[in-house]
């Protein structure tokens, strides 16, 4: 009687294991598969020439010229790595950082601020790396990624900023945006009107109407420098991103 519980016992324990392996992906055997993470490369600074982003050395994505992007999402393998920017051809970085990239997530990494900054170090041109979703939102909306871009006029601090419909009741507002960071909002999928002002005034920097579509996901950027005209005016670029 003894004998047959041990032996029992030992079928109970053969089958528990089993079950923890193939929980477990069996040791590399039948795992299920990740997304590995994709990037987007974005220049947003405006006054610096078409543009070179490199991963670890690597060129990833050349001849990318203001307000443009890289034309697709590349993938690449979790990991950290140096990123660095700097304009077309043999010339030196205007910036480099070190990013940390997962698996199942998306990111764009943008260039802004000013290559010619003068002594107003806080404007200088520089790299920033946002997260963000491209997974479709449900029914008929659309989500907007708010990236603060704008520069004010040389001699002044560049303020927070808040994306909103025009008036003093909008239907749609993101607010206390911080420069070379974003924040996302979702709307419903139609024509909408909205302005760059600064947080908290009425101040206004940029308008600009657009048509969203259902399932839509957008960047905003918000860019320019304060009183420019040209290219560098202020302005909001509204980019579809899937």
């Amino acid at each position: 009687m003894l004998k047959m519980m041990h032996a029992w016992w030992k079928v109970g324990l053969v089958a528990v294991f089993a079950i923890t392996v193939t929980a477990c992906g069996g040791g590399g055997g039948g795992g299920s598969s990740v997304n590995k993470p994709r990037i987007r490369y974005v220049n947003a600074s405006p006054d610096v020439d078409p543009v070179t982003f490199t991963l670890d050395g690597d060129v990833k994505a050349s001849g990318i010229a203001y307000l443009g992007l890289s034309p697709v999402f590349i993938q690449e393998d979790q990991d950290t790595y140096d990123v660095a920017v700097h304009e077309d051809g043999s010339n030196p970085d205007l910036d480099a950082v070190a990013i940390g990239i997962q698996n199942d997530k998306e990111y764009l990494v943008n260039c802004l601020g000013l290559e010619s900054f003068g002594v107003e170090q806080n404007k200088r041109l520089r790299i920033a790396t946002i997260e963000i979703n491209l997974t479709a939102p449900n029914g008929n909306r659309s989500r907007i990624y708010v990236l603060h871009a704008f520069n004010r006029a040389a001699g002044f601090d560049t303020p927070n900023i808040d994306l909103r419909n025009p008036g003093d009741n909008p239907q749609y507002k993101v607010e206390d945006i911080a420069f070379g960071a974003a924040k996302s909002l979702e709307i419903d999928a139609s024509a909408q009107t909205f302005v760059a002002r600064r947080n908290a005034s009425e101040s206004v920097y940029a308008t600009e109407t657009a048509t969203f579509d259902g399932g839509g996901i957008y960047l905003a950027i918000v860019g320019g420098v304060e009183n420019a005209v040209g290219i560098q005016v202020p302005q909001i670029e509204f980019i579809k991103l899937n």
